[in-house]
């Protein structure tokens, strides 16, 4: 497994650890997740569905009763030996559905990947993809922090944003934060889908991105593989004395709970034309 592969494993794994009310609430909203993509695709029986960037196979475990005996599932991700394997399964014009989730938000050519989903499906079949659009989302007020209101200490909250943002991998962060709902729609059609359905959510409630995390945990956390934790921006951005200041005031907002969670998703469903 590359190396690559390997920080995307022990991304998830820490993701997807911790405590019992945090795992139950990232459960749930995750199964919400894999319904809403496989119910835009249906009927599945029978259908052969590849699922890109399958990670720990959310999607694609799910759809295997779907597609029934008669179907197949295709696992695709980041590992080496995985994309060979699908080198070597996914011809032109091969599977009926193709789903990702928060995918897209990784990939720069943007255009070449919709153009990839383009060339394995068959005639009239149809993709299902659900991304997360971080140009709708960041960049945060100023005084805010993963969504707590660190008003007080705003000046050290904006330097530990500004060092994240210096230890981050540049490409990374623009494939993140390049294209809206709007890209979306111009990149399908463009692929050549016919039949193109976009629909965005934007939601802001009371809550934190990270339900029942501590200060701790919160630390040792990163938006994504490739990118620095949180605590080694505030490391790399403050002296011991501003440290303790900002680690201070935000586990005073982790335990008064006062984030606020705003989210901001794209769901895609285009179809491919059936040949004349």
């Amino acid at each position: 497994m590359s190396r690559d592969a390997d920080r995307w494993s022990r991304w998830h794994a820490v993701r997807d650890s911790g405590g019992v009310d945090e795992g139950q609430v990232v459960s749930a909203r995750l199964l919400r997740a894999r319904e809403e993509l496989l119910s835009a695709v249906e009927p599945l029986d029978g259908a052969t569905l590849l699922d890109v960037g399958t990670g720990d196979g959310l999607v694609g475990l799910g759809a295997l009763d779907l597609v029934g005996t008669r179907g197949s599932v295709i696992f695709s991700d980041i590992s080496a030996p995985l994309l060979e394997r699908c080198r070597e399964a996914v011809d032109d014009s091969s599977v009926e559905v193709v789903t990702a989730r928060a995918v897209l938000v990784f990939v720069a050519d943007k255009a070449g990947a919709f153009a990839a989903m383009h060339r394995v499906l068959r005639p009239g079949g149809r993709i299902s993809l659900r991304e997360v659009v971080g140009r709708l989302m960041f960049p945060e007020p100023p005084e805010r922090f993963w969504g707590y209101d660190l008003s007080s200490v705003v000046e050290l909250c904006l330097r530990v944003k500004a060092a994240h943002g210096e230890l981050e991998n540049p490409a990374f962060r623009a494939a993140m934060l390049d294209f809206d709902d709007r890209d979306l729609v111009d990149l399908a059609r463009a692929a050549g889908f016919d039949r193109v359905h976009v629909e965005c959510h934007i939601d802001l409630e009371p809550g934190a991105l990270m339900p029942g995390a501590t200060l701790e945990r919160l630390l040792e956390s990163a938006p994504t593989s490739v990118a620095p934790t949180i605590g080694e921006a505030v490391d790399r951005a403050l002296n011991n004395l501003e440290r303790r200041e900002f680690l201070t005031a935000l586990r005073y907002a982790i335990h008064d709970g006062n984030a606020i969670r705003r989210t901001a998703t794209a769901r895609v469903v285009a179809h491919k034309p059936l040949e004349a």
